[in-house]
């Protein structure tokens, strides 16, 4: 009876943690402009744990990339690796779940110990959909500094997928 006491906690513990989590990037770089540049950072990217695929475009000048269903990705640690192979990191578009809070006035989703504040930019009709709680949602991550990448990003939520 111990043993499946444990086991159910366990298994609440792990489904907690994978709702909160990136599901798609699509990562703008700068500074990508030859085809071995694109291929040495899609080579880079798919060293990192959690993905399931990464393409990198030289056309598009962005790197598309598929997070597996658990994983503990960040944005930033994605940036990072961009920055490690070269490149600038700009705006990335997003889909993810997570925790959405509203703290004086202002809507913040809580994933992986990232923080996405949600912008004055986003929608009116978007920000009538927002509700405390787990939320799937898809959006444009604003470009940070390269040197000052903090975890904190402002998104603008273009979709709610679920609430």
């Amino acid at each position: 009876m111990k043993r499946l006491g444990i086991i159910t906690l366990l298994t609440i513990f792990s489904l907690s943690g994978a709702m909160a989590q990136m599901i798609k990037v699509d990562q703008k770089v700068f500074g990508m402009d030859c085809a071995p540049c694109a291929y040495g950072l899609e080579r880079g990217l798919k060293k990192m744990d959690g993905l399931e695929s990464v393409k990198v475009s030289l056309n598009d000048g962005k790197a598309y990339l598929t997070l597996a269903a658990t994983n503990e990705l960040t944005l930033q640690k994605i940036q990072e690796e961009v920055k490690n192979n070269g490149f600038s990191a700009r705006n990335a578009e997003v889909t993810l779940k997570g925790e959405l809070q509203k703290e004086r006035n202002v809507w913040k989703v809580k994933v992986n110990g990232e923080i996405f504040i949600v912008s004055a930019d986003t929608s009116g009709d978007v920000l009538t959909k927002l509700k405390p709680g787990k939320i799937w949602i898809k959006g444009f991550v604003k470009d940070e500094e390269d040197g000052e990448i903090t975890g904190i990003w402002e998104i603008r939520i273009i979709e709610v997928l679920k609430s």
